[in-house]
């Protein structure tokens, strides 16, 4: 079997990718990851700043996938 690795999607992007490969890290869809994202920010964090600090974050610590 093959080992999945986290890793930005080149092909399921908006901005850099991080939401794209979650959700094919995970097997969901953009949408579902997007709506996990909103009620995290509306249950914890409370703001939208914090939402984009941790986006910029995991969009640095994530590798680029390979073609």
């Amino acid at each position: 079997m093959k080992k999945k690795r986290l890793k930005r999607s080149d092909t399921n992007r908006v901005i850099a990718g991080t939401i794209g490969g979650l959700g094919e890290y995970f097997d969901l869809s953009r949408r579902m990851i997007t709506i996990i994202r909103v009620l995290l920010v509306i249950g914890t964090f409370g703001s939208w700043g914090s939402l984009l600090i941790v986006y910029v974050i995991v969009s640095l610590l994530m590798t680029q996938s390979q073609k």
